[in-house]
């Protein structure tokens, strides 16, 4: 288990490096873009995974859990939000959110996992923090303890010179206005060592003070990044299904017949339905997914969820499948239904 976050982030993406290098990874995987990671994302989820990875799914993709389950959450998440994933992926970006490498370790199987964070040798633990001040505080007060033995034995010294001194005004008829100008001085030595003393502590309270400022600071500035992360770099485009394909509509339009959701460029570029099963050949079998909802077979061009029955995934057309729906049968199947006689 790596030790720092950094190490991790290493470590999971020479995995996914590996992996791609010796073929075993998923064709989604292999050349990344938003709408194929969050398609993985369902393939993992459908492949059971253990609390830890669903927890953290569930945080990267419905963290208020307003949708009735995580694979719906997955499903209508808007892809434009997974660029940072794919960044990672193709190893772009240097700075990704922790929540964004401890999903791709879930992607590319990275074990152990999940990673038990622990602060980077230029960040300390709180604890750690907290002991210091501790720490500090206790230096200060043994400090203080060692320089009141050296108080007292000044002030032992001072009596003792006090006594001389008075010893020697009777031998030597020192006047006492004299007497009384060196005790005031002793006394001012006495009060500039106690000022002293009560700044150190007042020091210790300062850079105490500074840590908390910092961090703080640092703290509002991440508030302040991602709130204009959200407001300002999520897109605002939406698309919907008009029946054979999506088409791209302004977010607030209430006149579609299907839900408006969020824009997904390649689906709105390459996700079609297929009209005209009876056109496709035997070498359409592995470029086509089918669903079949009520009886009713519908072909499309990608794969994915079914874009009106949105809980319903597509499938990969089998040979059965196609050789009963698609091709040139299909055309003669519905003849025969209708009646219609085939020459000779």
């Amino acid at each position: 288990m790596p030790t720092t976050f950094a190490k991790f982030k290493e470590e999971v993406l020479a995995l996914y490096e590996a992996k791609k290098n010796n073929h075993e990874l998923d064709d989604l995987l292999v050349n990344p873009s938003p709408a194929k990671l969050r398609d993985y994302c369902l393939v993992r989820l459908s492949e059971g995974l253990p609390p830890e990875d669903i927890e953290i799914l569930q945080k990267f993709f419905d963290p208020y859990k307003r949708e009735k389950n995580l694979e719906e959450a997955i499903a209508k998440y808007n892809t434009g939000s997974l660029k940072a994933l794919q960044k990672f992926a193709l190893n772009i970006t240097q700075d990704p959110e922790d929540r964004v490498v401890k999903l791709f370790a879930i992607l590319v199987d990275y074990q152990p996992r999940p990673f038990r964070f622990t602060y980077d040798n230029l960040t300390q633990d709180p604890l750690s923090v907290a002991f210091n001040e501790e720490e500090e505080h206790s230096t200060v007060k043994e400090d203080i303890e060692d320089a009141s033995p050296a108080s007292s034995e000044l002030q032992a010294a001072n009596h003792d010179y006090v006594v001389l001194q008075e010893d020697q005004e009777k031998t030597m008829g020192v006047s006492e206005d004299e007497n009384d100008k060196m005790a005031n001085t002793e006394e001012s030595n006495e009060v500039d060592e106690t000022r002293n003393i009560k700044v150190l502590p007042q020091t210790s309270k300062k850079l105490i003070l500074n840590k908390y400022t910092l961090r703080f600071a640092g703290i509002a500035s991440l508030i302040v990044a991602i709130f204009f992360a959200v407001h300002y770099l999520t897109p605002e485009d939406c698309m919907c299904w008009n029946g054979e394909r999506y088409i791209q509509v302004d977010c607030q339009d209430k006149t579609q017949r299907y839900r408006v959701i969020g824009l997904d460029q390649e689906k709105l570029e390459h996700f079609r339905k297929i009209t005209r099963p009876d056109t496709l050949g035997i070498k359409d079998m592995g470029t086509i997914w089918y669903s079949k909802i009520d009886n009713e077979i519908e072909f499309f061009t990608a794969p994915g969820y079914h874009p009106i029955q949105t809980m319903r995934s597509l499938k990969a057309t089998t040979k059965h499948i196609f050789e009963t729906y698609a091709g040139q049968r299909t055309e003669n199947n519905q003849n025969k239904q209708y009646g219609i006689m085939q020459k000779q």
